[in-house]
């Protein structure tokens, strides 16, 4: 009999938590540096942290939090929809904090900061990285 070796949930999180406490802290210091030392307005700041930080967390969310040996041509156009959607949140909101709300852009970097790690962490084990397809699929109720 073949033991699994899937990663546990908890010990996924704590990972995921680790990689995006880095990776949430890059963004955040790409997009102030573009702000203030690029005087790039707070929107387009936004989406360059976004771009800059991509490249590294699919690596390290890959690799190091999901353990993941999945095929990459499969994984790639899945990681970018997801955070396609990820900027999307947070380009929205940055506008409802800066231009709706009229707050500072350090608000809309905080609201960023919190309110999409929780999606993303779930969209990347079910569907990017696929352990809910492998759990279904090891008890018949997938492809």
């Amino acid at each position: 009999m073949k033991l699994e070796t899937q990663p546990s949930t908890a010990g996924k999180i704590a990972r995921f938590a680790i990689v995006g406490g880095l990776s949430t802290l890059a963004y955040g210091a790409c997009t102030w540096l573009a702000v203030e030392a690029l005087s790039m307005p707070p929107l387009l700041a936004t989406l360059a942290g976004y771009l800059v930080v991509i490249p590294l967390n699919f690596g390290l969310q890959r690799s190091f939090t999901f353990r993941s040996t999945g095929m990459l041509r499969a994984q790639v156009p899945r990681f970018l929809l997801v955070h396609a959607c990820n900027m999307a949140a947070s380009f929205a909101a940055m506008w409802c904090v800066v231009e709706w709300i009229g707050a500072d852009y350090r608000w809309g970097i905080a609201a960023t900061m919190t309110l999409v790690p929780v999606l993303v962490f779930v969209a990347l084990d079910a569907w990017v990285f696929g352990s809910g397809r492998r759990a279904r699929a090891q008890h018949g109720g997938g492809r």
